[in-house]
């Protein structure tokens, strides 16, 4: 199993009945829809759910969090660092998004459970990508890791409610010298995404 944390109680009571009680609309069952909130290394900011002041709050308060678990996870990745991302997510009662590693452009990849009281967390896998362990749900738990070509995870709704997220990532554009550090090939990468593009 690849390396992974849990911290519990990650936002502060204010922040979380915040990003909590957002008025997000509705949802199809099978449905995902994403709120995107960004703040720069340079402190230029873009949202669209969360005033300016939150995010610039939430980056002060949690960024020496997350770089720390950089830091343990993948320290070459540090230097790469140029943006972070406040998203939330909202998938339908039925969603279900298949087993997947991360785009080379997350240096830190981070979900917050935020609502309902219960639903289904994360599922990390093996290699193999059939043995799993699948994470408790619990309000404001965090699961934070920094993707590889290992890092196999998926995630889905319990039949019977939404499920609301934060997704608190660290991020860069210099994809190339992340294939670098994760021993991937910057060349096949683009060539996938090449064929991918032409195949939509």
């Amino acid at each position: 199993m690849f390396k992974y944390r849990i911290i519990d109680n990650f936002l502060s009571k204010n922040d979380l009945d915040i990003v909590s009680n957002l008025k997000l609309g509705k949802i199809e069952n099978k449905g995902k829809r994403v709120f995107h909130n960004r703040i720069h290394k340079n402190g230029a900011i873009e949202s669209s759910c969360l005033s300016k002041e939150i995010i610039k709050k939430m980056h002060n308060r949690y960024f020496p969090i997350a770089i720390n678990l950089l830091k343990e996870f993948s320290e070459k990745k540090i230097e790469l660092y140029e943006y972070s991302d406040f998203h939330i997510v909202i998938t339908g009662k039925d969603y279900n998004y298949p087993i997947h590693v991360d785009a080379h452009n997350k240096l830190l990849s981070g979900v917050i459970y935020l609502k309902p009281d219960n639903n289904l967390g994360t599922r990390l896998y093996e290699e193999n990508k059939k043995d799993f362990v699948e994470l408790e749900w619990k309000s404001n738990r965090s699961l934070f890791f920094s993707r590889n070509n290992k890092t196999f995870h998926s995630y889905k709704s319990n039949g019977i409610s939404e499920r609301v997220t934060l997704i608190y990532n660290l991020m860069t554009t210099n994809v190339k010298d992340v294939c670098k550090i994760d021993g991937d090939s910057y060349k096949i990468l683009k060539l996938k995404e090449y064929f991918k593009k032409m195949l939509n």
